[in-house]
């Protein structure tokens, strides 16, 4: 997750906390031009109405706790059909859906089974293969 600084740890879990409360995952949290960014998700996909439910409860919390000084805007969205992967962690929570992995050498489309170690482990026509994570140039979802 990043920031500017204006989000301590405490807040990002209190936020992650009541996100898991909800049944969904905090993805990111990112404040940048007094816009306060969320992007969760969950099993099957996050709906329109997620968004306002966790806007809303969200919203209480950074009332209560008023982290940010000056005013800004708060948005709350899904990852997307064609999100990029950067960090370890998306490639295990985004496991079983179909990625495209591009490497200097290489284009892989397949489902993506996860991490193994440093490795990102996908799944191309029955045969899994491994690419390590310091080669891929760029990751996304596939749709």
């Amino acid at each position: 997750m990043k920031d500017t600084g204006l989000i301590n740890e405490g807040l990002k879990e209190a936020i992650s906390q009541e996100v898991a409360f909800m049944g969904m995952d905090l993805l990111d949290l990112f404040f940048s031009g007094g816009v306060l960014r969320l992007t969760i998700d969950r099993p099957g996909g996050v709906r329109l109405d997620d968004c306002v439910a966790v806007t809303k409860r969200v919203s209480v919390i950074l009332d209560v706790k008023d982290p940010i000084p000056e005013g800004y805007r708060l948005e709350v969205s899904s990852p997307g059909l064609d999100r990029v992967l950067r960090r370890p962690e998306e490639f295990v929570h985004f496991s079983g859906r179909k990625v495209k992995v591009v490497t200097k050498g290489e284009t892989y489309r397949g489902l993506l089974k996860g991490l193994d170690r440093n490795q990102v482990v996908v799944e191309l026509k029955g045969k899994e293969v491994k690419i390590d994570l310091g080669d891929i140039t760029k990751a996304r979802l596939d749709f």
